[in-house]
């Protein structure tokens, strides 16, 4: 009988303990800088903890009412600091250089992830530490298995495809029309969705009609915030050397969100589904 209610009490005190941690995993205050990072929060069903956001977290459509911390690129830790989180997530490469430490001091758990390179098995695995820290282990696991099979599909379909088609990313904002090269986002997707990149450059850099033209691309990628700006696809015609090149002449002009290329997050499945559609539409 004593050893009965030795045991009843071990087990009510394992139970408050797990009661304790639950509710203080419920109870974040995160603040988060990353659009693809605020995604994986929310697919993982915790986006009702998030109380700040940075300028590239516009999914889900909910995110653009909570408050802004700027850019990840430029961070303050007064912005960060006055929304009391308990826990912030971004990339570790976040900037100033120092914002990390700045934040951990004020006694803020920081949870810093790589950023690149740009791939399925980075992204997996961001999950699955976001999955940890915020106990959806669980709820990791099934979304990346659910993304690791639709790109398995995906690259079922590009294996029956007798070749690569050849591919650039267009960047065209305020008269400057800049390609997106290799350690690019925009470049990974790419690779994933089948298409080949012909861009060699690192990063992004800008192009004359002569160079466009010279690359002659069979497909090119464009944001539809590029074409919104431009006045509509019937303007992308004023673009440079645009008219000239294989990918104008086979319609092969593929619209995007840009939220999808500032990073690999949970929506890459419709990120490649997207192109590849665009790159090898079915006869």
């Amino acid at each position: 009988m004593k050893m009965k209610a030795i045991l009843l009490k071990y087990l009510f005190s394992i139970s408050l303990i797990l009661s304790f941690i639950n509710y203080s995993f419920a109870n974040e205050r995160i603040v988060v800088a990353g659009g693809s990072l605020t995604e994986i929060i929310y697919s993982l069903g915790s986006g009702e903890q998030i109380v700040g956001v940075d300028q590239t977290s516009s999914y889900p459509a909910e995110v653009k009412k909570l408050p802004q911390i700027g850019y990840w690129k430029l961070l303050n830790i007064e912005g960060i600091l006055s929304l009391t989180p308990s826990l912030f997530i971004t990339w570790i490469d976040a900037e100033p250089n120092d914002i990390l430490e700045q934040v951990s001091k004020a006694k803020v758990d920081v949870l810093a992830l790589q950023r690149v390179p740009a791939t399925p098995e980075l992204l997996y695995q961001n999950i699955e530490k976001i999955g940890f820290k915020l106990n959806k282990e669980l709820a990791a696991k099934q979304l990346v298995n659910q993304i690791r099979n639709h790109l398995t599909e995906i690259q079922q379909k590009i294996a029956k495809q007798p070749q690569k088609i050849k591919v650039l990313f267009l960047l065209s904002m305020g008269g400057s029309n800049t390609i997106a090269g290799k350690n690019t986002v925009a470049d990974a997707i790419i690779t994933i969705a089948g298409g080949e990149n012909i861009a060699t450059h690192t990063s992004y850099k800008s192009y004359s009609a002569e160079s466009l033209i010279a690359s002659n691309p069979e497909a090119i990628i464009l944001t539809s915030q590029s074409v919104e700006h431009l006045g509509g696809l019937d303007k992308l015609s004023s673009i440079p050397g645009l008219t000239q090149t294989q990918a104008w002449k086979n319609r092969r002009i593929i619209t995007i969100d840009q939220a999808y290329l500032l990073g690999l997050g949970p929506r890459v499945t419709q990120a490649v589904d997207t192109l590849y559609s665009g790159f090898y539409p079915e006869k």
